[in-house]
């Protein structure tokens, strides 16, 4: 009995960490907002109560033209970033050039660079009731994206970000 005893108490003692952590869920509100373009950087972001979704392109990536061919852009850690925070979160914490101390951000998960890892941006005209060219309808999705925090890592296949219009 004691030795069987002992193997309970060591197998307890020497049992690995099972692995689970929160997987993001991306069960965000459809709503894509963006700030300003500043440094001709847009900041594209999609949220839902407590956890962000950021998307920083540039303005050769996302042009005042409609596109034959999608635009393909390689997932960064600076370009990608799945946020989640102590508490709800607002649209106006996003575009401050100095963000706000609350909420205070939770988990901080970026995009991981991979051959096959990209942002795909593809664009069509908008016009108004009257027919009138007002802007330009961008659809962004990912393939094969990659989120990493520490040493755990999240993959998704084929994931929507959304759709935004920018207006002339």
């Amino acid at each position: 009995m004691k030795k069987f005893t002992l193997f309970l108490l060591c197998a307890f003692c020497f049992s690995c960490d099972d692995g689970y952590f929160d997987a993001p869920a991306f069960d965000f509100t459809e709503t894509v907002y963006d700030c300003d373009e500043v440094d001709n950087k847009y900041v594209l972001f999609r949220l839902a109560t407590a956890e962000s979704l950021i998307v920083t392109l540039t303005n050769q990536q996302i042009k005042n033209e409609e596109t034959i061919d999608p635009i393909e852009v390689s997932v960064t850690s600076d370009n990608v970033i799945y946020r989640t925070f102590n508490a709800e979160v607002s649209s106006s914490y996003f575009c401050q050039i100095i963000p706000p101390v609350e909420p205070r951000v939770v988990a901080n998960w970026t995009g991981s660079a991979g051959s096959a890892s990209f942002i795909i941006v593809e664009t069509v005209e908008e016009f108004d009731e009257d027919d009138v060219l007002i802007g330009y309808r961008h659809f962004i999705t990912f393939e094969n994206l990659k989120l990493e925090n520490g040493d755990n890592f999240i993959t998704y296949e084929e994931e929507v970000f959304g759709e935004f219009v920018t207006y002339l």
